[in-house]
């Protein structure tokens, strides 16, 4: 296996993990977003205060940056591995 295969597979788990970390961060921002914008307009504070009804997709976001991010720690442990074992 030459050594630009294993830079390719270390290069897309660094490319996955920062896709994690930016859905992540992307999420945080679109549930503040949500939650403040309303308050002024809602005639109810519960939802503001407990997050009820829960608004699943605003998890979506979470979700795939946790999913991103174990493809990318995985790939950059096989990419490391890969990379000491072979030279």
């Amino acid at each position: 296996m030459p050594l630009v295969t294993c830079q390719a597979i270390l290069g897309m788990g660094g490319f996955f993990i920062l896709l994690g970390v930016a859905f992540t961060l992307w999420n945080k921002m679109e549930r503040n977003k949500y939650y403040n914008s309303i308050l002024l307009t809602k005639r109810d504070v519960k939802e503001f205060v407990t997050h009820e009804p829960k608004r699943p997709w605003l998890n979506a976001w979470q979700i795939g940056g946790r999913i991103s991010l174990i493809i990318g720690i995985i790939l950059a442990i096989a990419g490391g591995v890969l990379w000491l074992v072979l030279y």
